[in-house]
């Protein structure tokens, strides 16, 4: 696929978004929760000029030292870097953190790519060095996933911003389940026989890729979830193909943000360092046997929290 279709693609969710008056969606970003924890873009008045230049409004900024705000830029990056190698949802360390620190959230949300694709790209060649990529059927199980999102920004392009709200909950929720109701297959050794990559199983990431393209949110969770259970990998080797299918999503998403200029440098490259030694340190981590424990406890605890977010988002709880 041209990189041309993939920016149409991430353009048709900025224009979406833009219409929903609310901040972009972010498809791209399969470990992440950038819409729903980005603050609301203030109404546009008689006075204060287009939409476009309401968003760029920047927030006070708290009084902070430029070496303190640098370390604390890299190390945002870091955890997100090892959140989304290991699990997912790493921009809800870093959007919050751009956004204290003064940047318009569109800029907030265009910056963070970097350190996604940064990282991705670390995560993707420690698995790789660790001889866990299957990259033939990674490539070949890429086509769904990348049609799916195709899909899914045609699908969210027609759908209210109230009616997306409640998928996301349903789906989190569905993430959950899926997890809890049974760990021991989540966990268990790759299946006998080598991985199950036929037209039937390669067609469930056709889904998994539509719920990318439509909103993303633990869209990485419901690919290891098909990677594991139904092509049969162990955790360790779904995780790499996972990395691979976020490269591939989180490099539209930058280039659309590129051209329309919503790109910090300053900070995306600062986070982009702190995300290269999270991603690298979750890749390490994340390919150890002892460790696939450790990693869906880390999955289960940080859809919970999201879980939590979103009910309080919708206000259904309050806290």
């Amino acid at each position: 696929m041209g990189t041309g279709t993939l920016v149409d693609t991430a353009r048709l969710h900025y224009q979406l978004a833009t219409a929903l008056r609310a901040e972009p969606v972010d498809a791209y970003a399969a470990v992440g929760v950038d819409r729903l924890i980005l603050p609301p873009r203030p109404e546009t008045s008689a006075s204060s000029g287009s939409r476009r230049d309401v968003g760029r409004v920047v927030a006070e900024r708290p009084p902070v030292s430029p070496e303190v705000e640098i370390v604390v830029i890299v190390v945002a990056g870091l955890l997100s870097g090892f959140l989304n190698t290991v699990a997912s949802s790493g921009s809800a360390v870093t959007l919050p953190l751009m956004i204290l620190i003064g940047l318009p959230a569109t800029v907030a949300n265009g910056t963070n790519r970097l350190p996604l694709l940064a990282g991705g790209i670390a995560s993707l060649l420690t698995f790789h060095r660790a001889g866990v990529v299957d990259w033939r059927n990674g490539l070949i199980l890429s086509v769904p996933i990348v049609a799916g999102t195709l899909a899914g920004a045609a699908l969210a392009s027609v759908l209210d911003a109230k009616e997306m709200g409640w998928a996301v909950i349903g789906a989190v929720v569905a993430a959950f389940v899926m997890l809890v109701s049974n760990p021991k297959r989540f966990l268990r050794p790759a299946a006998m026989g080598g991985p199950r990559v036929t037209l039937i199983t390669a067609s469930v990431f056709l889904p998994i890729g539509l719920w990318a393209g439509f909103i993303v949110l633990d869209a990485g969770t419901y690919m290891l979830l098909g990677l594991v259970i139904v092509v049969g990998y162990d955790l360790i080797r779904a995780n790499a193909i996972k990395s691979l299918f976020i490269l591939w999503i989180s490099l539209a998403s930058l280039l659309v943000f590129y051209v329309d200029a919503e790109i910090n440098w300053r900070v995306g490259l600062l986070l982009s360092v702190g995300s290269i030694v999270g991603s690298w340190a979750g890749g390490l981590f994340a390919t150890k046997e002892w460790a696939k424990v450790w990693v869906f406890r880390l999955l289960v605890v940080v859809i919970l929290v999201e879980i939590g977010q979103l009910l309080h988002r919708f206000g259904v709880l309050r806290f």
